[in-house]
């Protein structure tokens, strides 16, 4: 099963704050789904874009 990581989180594993990373999201460098209101994103999709950097 994929992991799926929250905005936080990503946060937490970059270095950066919460508003950094939903900023990334929505430029759409980084692909998410939402699950109600809450913002979520796939593993792969953070480890394509993290390949890119």
């Amino acid at each position: 099963m994929e992991k799926i990581f929250t905005p936080k989180q990503l946060a937490n594993r970059w270095g950066c704050s919460t508003r950094t990373v939903r900023a990334v999201v929505l430029s759409g460098s980084l692909p998410h789904f939402r699950v109600g209101r809450l913002m979520r994103i796939p593993e792969e999709a953070v480890q394509t874009f993290e390949k890119r950097f």
